[in-house]
């Protein structure tokens, strides 16, 4: 009975720490954020408080209300997760959670600008995970050169670029866009400022 419980044990821990190994990190895309983020990390003043922040309160504040918020260990792609993760912490939901709703369309679920846990094992069903990546990295592209102050801020869309996946050739997989209900226009939408081969309009 001893060896049966020790066997059982041993096989939590194995399935536990196979689902560490195959979860998407916080840890792995810190370093990359704050590369982004520069001077101050990031940490908007008004919203924190007016001060200036070490490296381990950046941490604590983008685990604890945006990866962490968006269950983004869930994910079981660490690309997929990042690519989310950094557009809402960058642009914040957007208007009627617009930012969320893109994210819905590309994977395929209801768009209701709330990310679900469904949503997210919906995510995980994608075999490719470049179907999700490379049109959310497109429609970041789309979003930002909509928006009014895109030229002054061009370090958005080489921030948005760096997450696209590539080949080893170099091309891009499922390079299209993708757009939330939200976005459609009833005439010809125009895809300009970035290079996408293909836009699908979602239903």
């Amino acid at each position: 009975m001893i060896i049966q419980k020790s066997k059982f044990f041993t096989t939590l821990i194995l399935i536990f720490s196979f689902q560490l190994l195959s979860a998407a990190s916080f840890d792995k895309y810190f370093p990359k954020l704050i590369k982004f983020e520069g001077i101050g990390y990031g940490i908007h003043q008004p919203i924190w408080g007016n001060k200036s922040f070490s490296k381990n309160e950046a941490y604590k504040i983008f685990k604890i209300h945006y990866w962490d918020k968006y269950n983004a260990s869930m994910f079981k792609n660490q690309g997929v997760a990042e690519v989310l993760i950094d557009q809402i912490i960058n642009a914040g939901v957007g208007k009627e959670c617009v930012n969320i709703k893109a994210f819905e369309a590309i994977i395929g679920v209801k768009q209701d600008g709330y990310l679900s846990i469904s949503d997210i094992k919906k995510a995980n069903s994608f075999v490719i995970p470049e179907q999700i990546i490379n049109p959310f990295v497109n429609y970041r592209l789309h979003y930002y050169n909509s928006r009014t102050n895109a030229k002054k801020y061009r370090g958005w869309i080489s921030r948005a670029k760096s997450f696209y996946h590539q080949t080893k050739e170099g091309n891009l997989l499922a390079n299209y866009l993708i757009l939330p209900n939200i976005l459609i226009r009833t005439e010809n939408q125009l895809v300009t400022n970035y290079e996408a081969e293909e836009v699908i309009i979602t239903n």
